[in-house]
Order: C-alpha cells, then sequence, then structure tokens
C-alpha cells in the first residue's frame, strides 16, 4: 500500500508539473506515466491493456518489482502459472521482504499442492511482517486444506482481529468459511465487506447466493439487483437472478397461476436473455396466445347460416315487390 501511495503521488507530482510546464512539457511519457497507466488499468480490469503497460515498464526498468509483481498476478490468472513464478522470482530478487510477491507465490504453490512450500512463503511474510493478516489468512487457508478445520477457523480468526479494515481480507475469508460449511460465519465476513466497500459486486453476489440457500429469496434478489445496479454486465448477478425468478415462475404456474408465471419468466429473460428455460416458457405461451386457422373456422361457419337467411329474406322482398307491382298492373287493365 506504502508503495502504491509512492506512485500515485509520483505520478500527480508528475501532472501537476505537466500542467505548469506549458510547451516544455511536450514529449514521450515518463515512466512514472506508464506505471500509473498500467496501475489503473490492472485495477479496473482492463487486463489486455495491463499486460502491455507493465511489460512497456519492465522494457525502461526491468527491476520494477511493483509491475513485476502485478504482471505476474495477471499471468497467474491467465493460467500461466511458470510465467507468473518466474516475475514474483524475480520481484523478490530486487526486494526480498515484497509481501506480495511473497503471498502470490505462496498461492502459486497451493495450486501445485505443495504445502511445504505455500508454508515457508507465509511464513517469510510473518518474518517480514509480524501480524500480517493476510499471511495468517493463507495460513488458515493451508490448514483447511490440508484437513485440519480447527486450526484453519482459529488462523482464520486471528486474521481477522489482526486487520479489522481490509475487504479484500474479509472477503477472503467469506470465502474460507463457505467452503468449510461454515454460512453464518461466511455470511458476517461479507457483511463487513460491504460495509467497508459498499460496492464490492463479487461480495453483493455471493452474499445473494447464501440467502438464497437459506431460503430468504428476496434477500437474495435484492442482493443481486444491487450487484447489478453497480456492474450491469456482472454475469454471476444476472445467472443467479435469473434462475431464481424462473424456479418462481415455475411454483406460480405448479400453483395454476399463469399471469403471475408469465410476468416472472419475462423478469427472469430480462435479467439473463441467455437462460433458455425462460425463452422456452416465453415462446410457449405466445403460440398458446395466438389464434390459430382452425380456430377462425368455427366463426365462419357461424356467420354462412346468418348470411343464407339475409339473401333469403332479399329474395322474398324482391319477390313481394314485383308480385306488388304485379297485382298493381292488373287492377289498371
Amino acid at each position: 500500500m506504502e508503495r502504491m501511495m509512492r506512485m500515485l503521488l509520483t505520478a500527480m507530482l508528475v501532472f501537476g508539473m505537466a500542467g505548469m510546464a506549458g510547451p516544455f512539457a511536450a514529449g514521450a511519457a515518463s515512466l512514472e506515466d506508464e506505471l500509473f497507466f498500467a496501475a489503473d488499468a490492472y485495477y479496473r480490469g482492463l487486463d489486455a491493456r495491463a499486460i502491455g503497460g507493465f511489460e512497456d515498464v519492465l522494457k525502461k526498468d526491468p527491476a520494477n518489482d511493483y509491475a513485476l509483481a502485478r504482471l505476474g498476478v495477471l499471468l497467474a490468472e491467465k493460467g500461466d502459472l511458470d510465467a507468473a513464478t518466474q516475475r514474483f522470482q524475480n520481484a523478490l530478487a530486487v526486494d526480498p521482504e515484497n509481501l506480495f510477491a511473497l503471498k502470490w507465490l505462496g498461492i502459486l504453490a497451493l495450486r501445485r499442492g505443495d504445502q511445504d512450500q505455500a508454508a515457508r512463503r507465509f511464513q517469510a511474510m510473518l518474518d517480514a511482517d509480524p501480524g500480517n493478516a493476510q499471511a495468517t489468512a493463507w495460513q488458515g487457508v493451508a490448514l483447511m486444506l490440508e484437513g485440519d478445520p480447527v486450526a484453519a477457523v482459529e488462523r482464520f480468526a486471528a486474521a481477522s482481529a489482526a486487520d479489522a479494515d481490509d475487504p479484500g481480507l474479509h472477503y477472503l475469508l467469506s470465502l474460507a468459511y463457505a467452503s468449510l460449511g461454515l454460512p453464518e460465519n461466511a455470511r458476517l465476513e461479507l457483511e463487513t465487506t460491504l460495509e467497508l466497500r459498499p460496492t464490492d459486486v463479487p461480495a453483493l453476489t455471493r452474499l445473494g447466493t447464501l440467502f438464497y440457500r437459506q431460503g430468504q429469496r428476496d434477500l437474495a434478489e435484492a442482493s443481486w439487483r444491487q450487484a447489478m445496479t453497480v456492474e450491469p454486465g456482472y454475469v454471476e448477478a444476472r445467472f443467479c437472478l435469473s434462475r431464481s425468478l424462473a424456479d418462481a415462475a415455475l411454483a406460480a404456474q405448479a400453483e395454476g397461476n399463469e399471469a403471475k408465471a408469465g410476468r416472472l419468466w419475462m423478469l427472469a429473460l430480462e435479467a439473463d436473455p441467455a437462460n433458455g428455460e425462460a425463452l422456452a416458457a416465453q415462446n410457449a405461451a405466445s403460440q398458446e396466445a395466438r389464434p390459430t386457422p382452425d380456430a377462425q373456422r368455427p366463426n365462419d361457419k357461424a356467420q354462412a347460416p346468418r348470411a343464407a337467411e339475409a339473401a333469403s329474406q332479399k329474395t322474398r322482398t324482391d319477390t313481394g315487390v314485383s308480385h306488388s307491382s304485379e297485382k298493381t298492373a292488373n287492377n289498371k287493365k
């Protein structure tokens, strides 16, 4: 965090000086500029732009441990664990106490199933920063994976107490508690995450899932809708909301309430246009509502006798007029 603040302050200073320098500010972007924009893309989830930006920084400054570590994360998320590990190791070569690189090397070791290596990395974090909450939490994750849930929960509690103001830590703890089958603990950690960061979309989505599993569908749907308000295109929230509405539509159909079911199917499809079940239900409802040619024929048949009767009446009327005229003509004779 301290390194990030230094980077941001440096970038702000550069921008401020550029604003006052007039024509003397023209020229190529500085290293600080490139690092700032790469970091901005990283935190906004623009991975391709961030990767390109950090690689450009490293061409000018191969020993930039901030760029090395963040590039390592992006490569790890793409599944290139070997390349990611190399970037983190390069960052440690520059700064042996780089906590971010140590943490991620531990995480990658867990992904490879190397518990001993992971334990060494997390302990190195604690040696460099005694009481580090992230290191303590990841020690708990390692214990959980080893099959020691009691010791894991002790580590999680210690991590939560060590840093009550880190939303990322509490989100991690919520995932760990959910994996241990402790939904109430998970919910409390998610609620703490949202107190610290109210617009955390993954936390809102997972909180909705917990509510749904506990039978609180209204609270679940409200949580997913809030997530979609923050990030309308968030796929997981859309998927969950749409499936919940589809379940409610099926329940309404089972009760014989077709009107309510129709409204719910429509809402489910609005939430997630890829919901094939909702689309099929909408199409079926449209087919039922559309009149068929067979349905129209009885009306035509019903109208036929009336038309024939009208024609007959007209003939009788015409015939009567004709006879009357003939009779008048005969009288005149």
